[in-house]
């Protein structure tokens, strides 16, 4: 990994890391595990959350109309684990309620992420740095002016509605997770309900030697204090393991790699 690209890492790993600090600061209270992030969601932002049972497009689609919000999901009608819909600073999180209590978790976790990262965070710095006269061609109510579209910060904003659906579904983490935009919000997903930093320290008290030890012990971790469905926590559990180093030369040569 080059020198840049091992700096821009790092970055992003502190942008994670501080997003979710910064959202449960904002709830006041330290999170007790498995979160209750319904909860903290709507009581820390301007968002609101409805369940669907057997959740579908058609659903999401139904909702704009009914509200009067102009936006199209692209694709046909299909099931979905969850969508975010965000619109005038503002969003609202769907989930599917005939989905297992840790996977409508990894959900909300994941829309969350998204609004986080992907709306408020870009519309704030637009906010920031061209001041509250942007918010009509935020909002998608003007075009922006010539000077107003060469600041390089309206490239990263959605103008007018955005919306993100988490696809239905696949082992691990969710299908798409090679893509950037993905990836970060499935880290930031994680960050929030399982902190790497918190994972770090209770795999150090545990002394345990071993790669497959140390995965096991992380992944069981994650599924029955952090609430995180199985397969969600084996890809957490192993990531985390590779980015402490691990499996290390004496795991391969042992052959507890798994």
């Amino acid at each position: 990994m080059s020198a840049t690209r091992k700096s821009q890492k790092m970055d992003d790993d502190s942008l994670i890391e501080n997003t979710a600090q910064e959202f449960w600061a904002l709830t006041g209270a330290a999170p007790n595990y498995p979160c209750a992030l319904e909860m903290a969601i709507l009581l820390t932002l301007p968002l609101e959350v409805y369940p669907v049972a057997n959740l579908r497009v058609s659903d999401i689609t139904a909702w704009t109309r009914r509200v009067g919000i102009e936006h199209v999901i692209p694709g046909r009608d299909r099931r979905l684990h969850g969508c975010l819909v965000a619109n005038r600073g503002k969003g609202t999180i769907f989930y599917d309620t005939k989905d297992s209590e840790e996977e409508q978790r990894f959900t909300l976790a994941h829309e969350l992420a998204h609004f986080l990262l992907d709306y408020q965070a870009p519309r704030q710095r637009a906010v920031a740095i061209l001041g509250e006269t942007i918010l009509p061609v935020l909002d998608g109510e003007r075009a922006p002016t010539l000077a107003e579209r060469l600041h390089a910060v309206l490239d990263i904003v959605s103008l007018g509605t955005m919306s993100h659906c988490m696809e239905r579904p696949g082992d691990g983490l969710p299908a798409g997770s090679i893509l950037d935009i993905e990836d970060r919000a499935n880290r930031l997903a994680l960050e929030i309900l399982a902190p790497a930093a918190l994972l770090t320290e209770r795999l150090r008290q545990t002394a345990l030697q071993g790669f497959n030890a140390r995965l096991y012990f992380l992944t069981q971790l994650l599924i029955t204090e952090h609430g995180l469905p199985a397969a969600i926590a084996a890809a957490r559990a192993r990531l985390l393991l590779r980015k402490l180093g691990e499996p290390t030369f004496r795991d391969w040569l042992l052959g507890t790699t798994g």
